[in-house]
């Protein structure tokens, strides 16, 4: 299978941009070297609170920052490269606190042609101030990154390049590429005990990545994959599949994928995350991917049973999903409507939604000792 004009490419910009095409065009970029941004936030400075939540806006170009404690915003970080001979223009499509809640790392897509893909870099602690900006190149698409449980290094998919880039935290400088072939399309990934668990849209696949030794094994899934969640257990990886409305399981031990349908008004799943405690997964059934109506559902899956026990109604376009430390809410990013509900754990219920800026989609939570990826 090969890459076409329209196919795989073009949809991994409509998970990004949820169909409003002014958001995007093409992105042909320039490359120039890593360099440290001293502006802090090109504005005001986002002041530290031990508890946060992160929310990337993709065409706001910022990062909204929430005090989960008060239920409200407290200020955002603009991520737009203004101090580059380019002045480039940067959107940000995911976000994850690194394990440590030291720093907290962004994806940087370019808004216009000519400019170079960024991993940017932000000190929770120092008023949010951005350190670093690491230029990963052009033509990248980059998707979502995570790091590992040491937060020593952090993983990014390059999605238009079939690979991902392994980029050292201390020193923020590339190490690797973990090339998965062409007609890949890697999206979402997260780490579990030495290996990156990756969810190929094009090639419909989960990828396993052991990063140690390289070796990279290839799962067929039969749909298009999106996001994958691990239990902290280790016994499993759950995989989101958009197009045949699935999400797919699979045991770690046995080494076996079983599939659970999700309920007939699906319209098409992408993040999810599973609770502390290994009982139930929060699905964001987000739709309107080419032309797809948008839904308003969160699934909650119990993770035992392998079944959907709950509906929950948010907003549109349900794209991200994160949940506390503690375990008792779950934050979702509405992508069509601009606001995070957050879900009671225990009553599967809205009980706040916070208005944030336009298109937000991914999501990370930060306490005061970590971070939650």
């Amino acid at each position: 299978m090969t890459k076409s004009t329209f196919t795989w490419k073009h949809f991994f910009y409509l998970f990004i941009i949820l169909c409003t095409n002014t958001i995007f065009t093409r992105c042909k970029k320039e490359d120039h070297s890593n360099h440290d941004d001293d502006s802090h936030t090109h504005g005001i400075p986002v002041p530290y609170t031990p508890y946060a939540v992160y929310v990337a806006e993709e065409e706001e170009g910022k990062i909204t920052v929430i005090n989960p404690v008060e239920n409200k915003t407290i200020g955002s970080i603009t991520i737009s490269d203004h101090h580059s001979s380019s002045s480039l223009a940067l959107m940000p499509h995911n976000v994850q606190v690194a394990p440590d809640g030291k720093s907290v790392w962004v994806t940087g897509t370019a808004h216009d042609s000519g400019g170079t893909e960024q991993v940017i870099v932000i000190d929770p602690v120092a008023n949010h101030s951005i350190v670093k900006r690491i230029d990963v190149g052009i033509n990248q698409h980059l998707g979502h990154i995570v790091l590992d449980s040491a937060s020593n290094y952090a993983f990014v998919t390059a999605n238009e390049a079939d690979q991902v880039v392994q980029i050292n935290s201390k020193t923020y400088t590339e190490v690797k590429r973990f090339n998965l072939g062409a007609a890949h399309g890697p999206h979402g990934l997260r780490y579990l005990r030495g290996n990156l668990y990756v969810a190929n849209m094009e090639a419909k696949s989960l990828s396993i990545i052991n990063i140690s030794s390289g070796q990279i094994t290839e799962i067929p899934l039969g749909g298009m994959a999106v996001q994958t969640a691990v239990t902290s257990d280790g016994k499993y990886v759950f995989i989101s599949l958009y197009d045949t409305k699935e999400i797919a399981r699979y045991d770690i031990q046995s080494q076996q994928i079983s599939k659970i349908t999700l309920p007939g008004g699906s319209l098409g799943p992408i993040q999810l995350y599973p609770t502390p405690d290994n009982q139930l997964l929060y699905v964001c059934d987000q739709g309107a991917v080419g032309g797809d109506p948008a839904s308003n559902k969160v699934y909650v899956i119990d993770i035992a049973s392998s079944s959907v026990t709950d509906t929950i109604v948010a907003g549109y376009a349900t794209h991200g999903v994160v949940v506390s430390n503690d375990g008792k809410k779950a934050y979702i990013t509405n992508s069509l409507s601009n606001t995070v509900s957050i879900i009671d754990v225990t009553t599967q219920t809205v009980t706040n939604t916070i208005h944030v800026g336009k298109t937000p989609n991914g999501i990370s939570y930060r306490f005061p000792t970590g971070g939650m990826q």
